[in-house]
C-alpha cells in the first residue's frame, strides 16, 4: 500500500511530496535532503511514542486522544537536530511550524510559546484517519538503522526492549542472536534452501554478503554478548574485533530484517557501508526479499550496486512488482534553497525510467575524462 508524504518548513523542505511504496529509495548528491527525509518521519515516531499510546496498547491505535508532551529534538533514533532554528523554515512558513503529513494524518511542530530558542517542539496532532488499519507509523514494530552503526566490539550491551529489534546501531544484535537464534517462526526473507531457524537463516544470508563467515552469539558476564566468527582462515570462533567492519555493519541488516515484522517499516541507511561490491549487490538483494516478505523498506544508499540488487530482487519475484519501488534522486537545490528532487522509476523489465546526470554515472564521466587525458598526452 502507498503512503503520500508531505513535508513543509523543515530544513530543505518548503512543500515536497513523496510516495512511500514497498520499497523507497533515496540516493543523490551529499547535503541536499536523504537523511532530513529519514529525521522527518523519526520526528513523527518520536511525537507519537511521547503522546499516543496507552500503556494497555500494544500498537499507538487511540488517535483521539494526544498527550502534548514536547518533542526532543537531540535525543531518540540517534537524533542531532540542535534547537528549532537550525531546523524550520521560518521566513518561508507562515505558520512559524513544521508540518508534516502522512496519509491523511497531520504532525504539526511549532516553537515552544516560552522558550526562544529551544532543543525541543511542541506538536499538535491532527488525525482523519477512519480507517481500522494501523499504518507503519503507529504500529508498535518500527525499526531503524543508524549510517553510523557500531563497528567490532569485545562485547554488546543487554538491554530490555518493547519489540525484537538490534537497536538504532546494531547494538543489540548479539542479544537478538543469542536469544532468539534458535527458535523460529520470524521472516519469510529466507535464502533457499529455506530455513525455519533464526541463527540458520542469518548465516545463509551473511554468505551470500560476506562469503565463507558464519556467526553465533554467546553471553559474556551478567549484562552483555560477544559476537563470534567462524571464517576459512580460522577453525575456531573469534571475536569480532579480529575481522573487518563489513560483517560488523551488514549483520544488524541482515538480522532486522528477518526479524521485523510484516506490515511495519525499516529504515536503513548506507548498507553498503565497509561492503565489496558484490556484497553490496547482494544485501539490496536481501532487502528486495524482506520487502517481498511484506515489510516497507525506506533506504538511503550512494551505491549502484545496492540499487542493482533491488532491481535483481524484483525482477525474480512473483509477488514483487517493478511499481512496488519508487527511487528519489536529490540532485542539487533550487533558487529558494529547497532541494530538487527527481522520482525514477523501475520499468517492468527491471530498467530505470530515466537516467539524469549524476545518477550513478561517475564511471562513464571518469572513463571520458581519461580518454581524453590519455589522447592529450600521446598527441604531445
Amino acid at each position: 500500500m502507498e503512503t503520500n508524504l508531505n513535508i513543509s518548513g523543515f530544513k530543505c523542505f518548503k512543500d515536497d511530496s513523496f510516495t512511500l511504496k514497498e520499497i523507497t529509495l533515496l540516493t543523490g548528491s551529499n547535503g541536499t535532503g536523504k537523511s532530513s527525509l529519514i529525521q522527518a518521519l523519526l520526528l513523527v515516531r518520536l511525537a507519537i511514542e511521547k503522546n499516543l499510546r496507552h500503556k494497555s496498547q500494544m500498537d499507538y491505535h487511540n488517535i483521539t486522544e494526544w498527550n502534548d508532551n514536547l518533542i526532543p529534538l537531540n535525543n531518540g533514533y540517534q537524533l542531532k537536530l540542535g534547537t528549532n532554528f537550525d531546523i524550520i523554515r521560518e521566513k518561508e512558513t507562515k505558520e512559524n511550524a513544521i508540518k508534516i503529513k502522512l496519509n491523511d494524518e497531520t504532525f504539526v511542530f511549532k516553537f515552544p510559546s516560552d522558550e526562544e530558542n529551544s532543543t525541543s517542539l511542541e506538536v499538535d496532532y491532527l488525525p482523519k484517519s477512519t480507517s481500522n488499519e494501523i499504518p507503519f507509523w503507529r504500529k508498535n514494530e518500527f525499526y531503524y538503522l543508524h549510517t553510523e552503526r557500531l563497528g567490532p566490539r569485545h562485547s554488546l550491551e543487554q538491554n530490555s526492549t518493547e519489540f525484537i529489534n538490534c537497536g538504532y546501531q546494531g547494538e543489540y544484535t548479539a542479544q537478538v542472536l543469542a536469544k532468539y537464534g534458535e527458535k523460529a517462526g520470524f521472516s519469510s526473507a529466507m535464502i533457499q534452501p529455506k530455513t525455519s531457524l533464526l541463527l540458520l537463516a542469518v548465516n545463509k544470508w551473511l554468505d551470500t554478503i560476506c562469503p565463507n563467515v558464519t556467526v553465533s552469539a554467546v553471553p559474556a558476564g551478567d549484562m552483555s554478548y560477544q559476537i563470534k566468527l567462524t571464517g576459512t582462515s580460522n577453525k575456531s570462533p573469534m571475536l569480532a574485533t579480529n575481522i573487518g567492519f563489513g560483517i560488523s555493519y551488514s549483520l544488524p541488516i541482515i538480522v532486522t530484517g528477518l526479524v521485523a515484522k510484516k506490515g511495519s517499516l525499516f529504515i536503513v541507511e548506507n548498507p553498503e557501508a565497509h561492503l565489496h561490491p558484490k556484497g553490496q549487490s547482494n544485501i539490496g538483494y536481501f532487502l528486495g526479499k524482506v520487502a517481498e516478505a511484506g515489510v516497507k523498506i525506506i533506504i538511503e544508499t550512494h551505491s549502484e550496486h545496492v540499487v542493482n540488487g533491488l532491481r535483481r530482487a524484483i525482477l525474480e519475484s512473483n509477488s514483487l512488482k517493478a511499481t512496488d519501488a519508487n527511487i528519489y534522486f536529490f540532485n542539487g537545490f533550487n533558487s529558494n534553497q529547497s532541494t530538487k528532487v527527481e522520482l525514477i522509476g523501475i520499468d517492468k523489465d527491471g530498467s530505470l525510467s530515466k537516467f539524469p546526470k549524476d545518477f550513478f554515472d561517475q564511471v562513464n564521466q571518469d572513463l571520458s575524462e581519461i580518454i581524453k587525458l590519455r589522447n592529450k598526452k600521446l598527441n604531445g
